[in-house]
C-alpha cells in the first residue's frame, strides 16, 4: 500500500529522484576544484567554464549509479536501518521509472564529457566502468570495497585536471586517494556499530571488524599526513608547510569523531560538525593566500 500511494503522486516520484541523486553530495564533485585552485587558475573564466561542464558531466553520471546501485541493493537497503528510507527501497519511486531516469543522465553526462575531449571522456567511462563492477560484484570484496570508494575520488581530482589542460602534483592525488579511504574505513565502522546483524544490510560488513578497521584508520590517517606534508615539502615555494596544522587537524577531529559520534558515519559530517567546517575554511583561505601569494599582492596595491 505505501509503495502504490507514493507512485501515484507524480510530485512525489520527482521529489524521490532529486533525492535519489544525492544533491546534498555535492562536495563529492568538490575534489575537481584541485586542478583550478592549485594550479592558480583561479581566476581563469576560460577554464571556470570547462570545469563546470566537467562538473555537470560528473554529476549526471555520479546521480546515474546511485540510482543503478540503488536498483541493484534493493533488498539489501531494506533491511538497512537507515537506506530502508531511499525512494526507491521505500517505494517512493518506481523502478522502470528510476531506470529511465538513470539513463538519461548518464547520456547527458557523456555527452558533456564528450565537448570536453576525449581524455575526459575515459576518465568519465572508465569511472562508469568501476562503478558498474562495485556495484554488481567488488562491492563484496572486502578492502575491494573501500579502495574503489577512494578511486573513485581520484578518478573525478584528475578529471578536474584534464577539463582543464593543467598540471598536478602526484603527492596531491595520492593525498586525495588516502582521505577518501580514510572516509570510506569511518563510514564502514559506523555501519557495525549502527546495524544489529551488518550482513542483511551489507553483505561484505561480516568480513570486518571494529578493532581491524581501527588499525586500518590509525595507519591510514598516519600515511595520508605524511603523503600531504610531502606535497608541501615539494613544493618550489616551501611556505605551503604553513597549512600542515589544519590538515593535522581535521584529520585528528575525524579520528575523534569516528569514535565518539555516529555523525562520522556519513562524509556529510563536514556540513554539520563545526569546528571541521571552520578548520576547513581556514585552510582553504591560507592554501589560496600561499598559492596566490596574497600578502605580495597587497604590498604592490598598497605602494
Amino acid at each position: 500500500m505505501a509503495e502504490s500511494s507514493h507512485t501515484s503522486n507524480p510530485v512525489t516520484t520527482v521529489t524521490g529522484l532529486v533525492r535519489e541523486i544525492r544533491p546534498w553530495q555535492w562536495y563529492k564533485q568538490g575534489v575537481m576544484l584541485l586542478g583550478i585552485i592549485f594550479s592558480r587558475n583561479l581566476l581563469n573564466a576560460e577554464a571556470w567554464i570547462s570545469l563546470l561542464i566537467g562538473v555537470v558531466s560528473f554529476t549526471a553520471v555520479a546521480g546515474a549509479t546511485y540510482i543503478f546501485n540503488d536498483i541493484n541493493d534493493l533488498e539489501e537497503d531494506r533491511n538497512h536501518p537507515e537506506k530502508q528510507h531511499r525512494p526507491i527501497a521505500s517505494g517512493q519511486v518506481p523502478v522502470p521509472v528510476a531506470i529511465v531516469f538513470g539513463g538519461s543522465l548518464t547520456l547527458v553526462g557523456l555527452v558533456a564529457a564528450y565537448s570536453l575531449g576525449p581524455f575526459f571522456l575515459v576518465v568519465l567511462l572508465v569511472y562508469l566502468a568501476q562503478n558498474a563492477l562495485y556495484s554488481l560484484y567488488l562491492k563484496q570484496l572486502v578492502f575491494v570495497d573501500v579502495l574503489l570508494v577512494a578511486v573513485g575520488f581520484v578518478l573525478r581530482a584528475i578529471a578536474g585536471v584534464i577539463a582543464i589542460d593543467v598540471f598536478l602534483s602526484p603527492w596531491l592525488i595520492v593525498s586525495t586517494f588516502l582521505l577518501a579511504l580514510v572516509l570510506a574505513l569511518g563510514k564502514r565502522r559506523n555501519e557495525l556499530e549502527i546495524t544489529s546483524n551488518p550482513r542483511d544490510s551489507r553483505e561484505v560488513l561480516g568480513e570486518y571488524s571494529k578493532g581491524n578497521l581501527d588499525q586500518l584508520l590509525v595507519m591510514t590517517m598516519a600515511t595520508l599526513l605524511m603523503a600531504y606534508s610531502l606535497y608541501t615539502f615539494s613544493r618550489t615555494d616551501p611556505t605551503m608547510m604553513v597549512t600542515l596544522p589544519f590538515a593535522f587537524f581535521g584529520v585528528f577531529r575525524y579520528h575523534h569523531l569516528v569514535h565518539t559520534t555516529d555523525v562520522a558515519g556519513q562524509p556529510e559530517y563536514l556540513l554539520t560538525d563545526r569546528p571541521s567546517i571552520a578548520n576547513l575554511i581556514m585552510w582553504g583561505l591560507v592554501a589560496i593566500a600561499v598559492l596566490y601569494n596574497v600578502p605580495e599582492l597587497a604590498i604592490e596595491v598598497v605602494r
